[in-house]
């Protein structure tokens, strides 16, 4: 799919959706959803098949492209060998890319009356705990129009069509409640009126009139807030811009380099570019389908592979202002989820921790195993007991205060100013990670930020894991002097000899007392590498020493207590980073380049 195209299609869905909330009218709704869908696919024929009572016959509802006779008035069986029969009774999407040469079904006289010859037909869903409210078809005179990645867009549209009917059935019963409320009132008022005379024949009916009057409050208050789902389209318009970042971050980088001459690079970016296109697209489409409550896609993956592989994308998102830290815990169970939601829900609460700092802080990600027992669950949580991996990822920005974090994981709840979010974010999260048969986590103090842990559960390390990553060439050095501190006879020689293979020069200390002299003389250090539990002189203070000593000295800690890094949120300062044991050749080459270059 062309960028384009993406931008075309994002556009439309913009367009409907600011349509859908204005719009009282269920038919030019459905109207407006035809000419806007051929105008993403490049077509002038669509229609809206709604479901009859005896729910087999459709009914074209509203369409563009046909000739008078058609919308309002024809019908289609959706029986056994029908395309709309397999869609309603599947509900997948149903494609032929030429109805002449299809063998699977049959298809209505006035569609090839019209030339029809490819056409798509995608489910609308209808509310929850009700059948469906009809079908989406797209139709084209030439064959082969369709693709199928069209019908990935087109689930989400037909997502949002139903969102649209929602929000009028909605409206509906809203207007019906205030009427049974006005009503309720009416009488009160009569019962009050006749009250000294009717007192003890009334006092059971006033009674009764009172609790129906609560029952169509609620009604009420609950019919509003289901109609806030209409804040939905808005929202997705904020979050998408958001995600645009990593686009045109990477295309600024890519026009920075053509005009310095340096394009030897460049398709990196525009793979970078397109790919976070991809996931903006892809993050549009779960959203509606979250909507919908679709099941999840739960399969035994690497969160540490996942992680790494968003790292460019969040540092563009992010921006400048912003200190970004991963910390990938040593030997990571793998965790049993949906990848793609696990990447929305990171996403989503790296940008939340950015709009908590508008003035610049820090923003850590790190991973953990952890055991859960019955005795750590919090009052009104319902965690199971076992074994979890752990994503925390915490700011220094605002924070919350105890009042909006209880309310924090409301669906439509959010701080923001209108137009700037969804409210859906952190809902979203909360329902994928009890889907994912997980938990979330929230710790926030105003002023002092805000750490927000995923739980998710450990899969069965035997399946095959999804989110490895490709090897990577491993970054070479230049010759840069590199001191490693490192008690451990065993570790000190590997690192030394890893060094020397990646073509930097090492030099060695047991301990702070052999580092100092080599701080302290003219020897040329490019960054130091230290364990942080050294004998003596622990790791970080050397570090303090090392850096009155060499001021802005760059300084790699080497630890094998994954779980320390979780705990000390203000153990490193600005030039500091750390790699937990055990850890590749790849991964401790790529660490010390970054920090070297930074």
């Amino acid at each position: 799919m062309t960028e384009a195209t993406l931008l075309r299609q994002q556009d439309v869905l913009a367009k409907f959706g600011e349509m859908a909330l204005r719009s009282e009218n269920l038919d030019d709704i459905l109207t407006e959803a035809c000419r806007l869908v051929g105008e993403a696919l490049g077509t002038d024929l669509a229609k809206v098949m709604e479901i009859q009572a005896d729910g087999l016959t459709l009914l074209v509802r509203a369409g563009v492209g046909w000739n008078p006779g058609v919308v309002g008035h024809l019908t289609v069986e959706a029986v056994k060998g029908s395309s709309e029969g397999y869609a309603l009774n599947t509900g997948e999407p149903v494609m032929s890319v030429d109805i002449d040469h299809e063998t699977r079904f049959e298809y209505a006289d006035f569609i090839k009356d019209h030339g029809v010859k490819c056409i798509v037909s995608v489910i609308i869903l209808g509310a929850e705990g009700k059948g469906p409210f009809g079908i989406l078809q797209v139709d084209s005179r030439t064959p082969g129009h369709f693709v199928a990645r069209d019908t990935k867009f087109l689930r989400g549209y037909a997502n949002l069509i139903a969102a649209a009917v929602d929000r009028l059935q909605v409206g509906q019963k809203m207007r019906a409640a205030q009427a049974e409320l006005r009503i309720s009132e009416s009488a009160l008022r009569k019962a009050n009126e006749t009250l000294e005379e009717r007192v003890a024949e009334r006092t059971h009916a006033f009674e009764a009139e009172h609790g129906h009057r609560e029952l169509a409050e609620e009604k009420l208050r609950q019919s509003q807030k289901m109609e806030a789902i209409g804040q939905l389209t808005g929202g997705i318009a904020h979050d998408f811009n958001n995600l645009l970042t990593g686009i045109t971050g990477s295309l600024d980088l890519i026009r920075r380099r053509m005009d310095a001459g340096r394009t030897q690079d460049i398709a990196r970016f525009m793979d970078a570019a397109s790919t976070s296109a991809q996931r903006a697209a892809a993050l549009t489409h779960r959203l509606l389908a979250f909507a919908r409550r679709q099941s999840l896609d739960a399969k035994p993956s690497d969160v540490n592979a996942l992680i790494a592989g968003m790292d460019d994308m969040l540092r563009r998102t992010l921006g400048e202002q912003v200190r970004f830290e991963v910390v990938l815990g040593a030997g990571l169970w793998p965790a049993l989820t949906d990848a793609n939601q696990l990447e929305n829900a990171i996403l989503n609460l790296t940008l939340n921790a950015r709009d908590a700092m508008p003035e610049g802080g820090r923003l850590r990600i790190e991973t953990t195993n952890t055991q859960m027992h019955a005795s750590q669950s919090l009052v009104g949580e319902e965690v199971t007991p076992g074994p979890y991996i752990v994503v925390c990822v915490s700011d220094t920005g605002t924070g919350m205060t105890p009042e909006v974090v209880a309310k924090a994981f409301d669906p439509f709840f959010s701080t923001k100013a209108p137009g700037q979010g969804t409210g859906l974010g952190l809902s979203m999260i909360y329902g994928f990670a009890k889907q994912s048969g997980g938990h979330v986590r929230i710790d926030s103090a105003v002023g002092a930020g805000t750490t927000v842990k995923l739980y998710l559960p450990r899969a069965n390390s035997a399946e095959r894991l999804i989110g490895d990553v490709a090897e990577a060439a491993t970054p070479q050095g230049r010759g840069e002097n590199v001191l490693v501190v490192e008690d451990d006879p065993t570790v000190r020689l590997l690192i030394v000899e890893v060094l020397t293979e990646l073509g930097y020069v090492g030099h060695v200390a047991a301990d702070s007392r052999e580092a100092l002299p080599v701080l302290r003389s003219d020897q040329r250090i490019d960054l130091m590498g230290s364990d942080v539990g050294l004998p003596g002189l622990n790791g970080r203070k050397l570090a303090d020493l090392a850096r009155d000593i060499r001021p802005g000295l760059k300084v790699l800690f080497v630890t094998g207590y994954a779980e320390s890094a979780a705990v000390r949120g203000d153990f490193l300062a600005p030039g500091m980073d750390l790699l937990t044991k055990p850890f590749t050749l790849d991964a401790l080459g790529a660490k010390i380049r970054e920090m070297i270059e930074s």
